[in-house]
């Protein structure tokens, strides 16, 4: 169980580690960045250490492409722009409603069968999130709207949508079609990458930093900018892409999906304690009254599975 919360405390840091970068590059740089970076890494091993598993079919081509355009590309540039006018908790938090979309996915694509229980946390669990919605910061109100959603609370909700879909995609190749995960990742992390940087070219312009005012450590303000933008990226990309990935995989062999999915919920009350820690931000009334009730509607909905556990 300690593991467990390592993993969603490992998790919730990358929201924070995620908003420390923005203060020195532009979102999409990073998310190219991020992605070729892990692509690499992650291809590389495949290649040097797993290579009996390295394959590529032309037939699953389509899974590749909608994989790397839906979850690497679309899904983390949304992420990083609505970082831009959230906090990492409430991102972190609304994050935590995948398994509801993942669920409509399921009922919608795949055929499968919702019961009344299942149906009743997956409302409940849905509308928790009315409080910490409407709960917004300077930088979501002064954002255009559409009816109370914010822009960054769309982007926001749009990248959560399009990674869900995206793992819906990778467990086809996985699990149906016998892919190494390292090797799906790091097939379609490349491709978001590459996607990324033509995106960061046309909009952002040419690769740059944020340039702070004093530099620290006896660097120039240029010099520190970089340092501090590449411990960054390398402490995300570590985390995220190394320690949690394989940490994960590892309690998947003690711990069932569901499980796992359920705790989950830690994820958002560690996000909120390094709110406190590195920003100074509290975390409104409104956070801990959604994670009650979303927490209500994972227990309804996943209530006959985890009386199993």
């Amino acid at each position: 169980m300690l593991l467990l919360l390592l993993l969603n405390a490992l998790w919730a840091s990358t929201f924070t580690i995620g908003k420390l970068i923005l203060e020195y590059m532009p979102p999409i740089l990073f998310v190219a960045v991020r992605m070729l970076a892990a692509g690499v890494i992650l291809l590389g091993y495949q290649y040097l250490l797993r290579r009996d598993q390295w394959r590529f079919e032309r037939k699953d081509w389509s899974f590749f492409a909608q994989i790397t355009i839906f979850f690497m590309y679309i899904a983390f540039i949304t992420e990083f722009l609505a970082l831009q006018g959230v906090t990492a908790a409430k991102a972190c938090l609304l994050f935590n409603s995948s398994p509801f979309f993942m669920a409509l996915f399921a009922y919608f694509l795949l055929g499968d069968r919702l019961t009344f229980k299942q149906w009743a946390g997956l409302c409940i669990g849905m509308l928790g999130f009315a409080p910490i919605i409407m709960n917004q910061t300077a930088e979501e109100a002064f954002s255009f709207h559409f009816g109370f959603l914010s822009l960054p609370e769309m982007l926001l909700l749009l990248s959560v949508v399009t990674s869900t879909y995206g793992w819906i995609l990778i467990k086809k190749l996985v699990v149906d079609r016998g892919y190494s995960s390292v090797m799906v990742m790091g097939v379609t992390m490349l491709g978001g990458g590459i996607l990324s940087l033509a995106t960061s070219l046309f909009i952002e312009g040419a690769p740059h930093l944020y340039i702070p005012l004093y530099g620290e450590y006896g660097l120039s303000p240029e010099q520190y900018a970089v340092v501090m933008a590449a411990v960054y990226t390398a402490l995300l990309v570590l985390i995220a892409h190394i320690v949690c990935f394989n940490l994960q995989s590892h309690l998947m062999k003690y711990y069932s999906v569901t499980f796992i999915t359920f705790t989950g919920f830690t994820s958002p009350l560690f996000a909120a304690l390094l709110d406190w820690i590195v920003f100074g931000i509290i975390a409104p009334a409104a956070f801990f009254i959604t994670i009650l009730l979303v927490i209500l509607g994972l227990y309804l909905f996943y209530q006959d599975e985890l009386s199993i556990n």
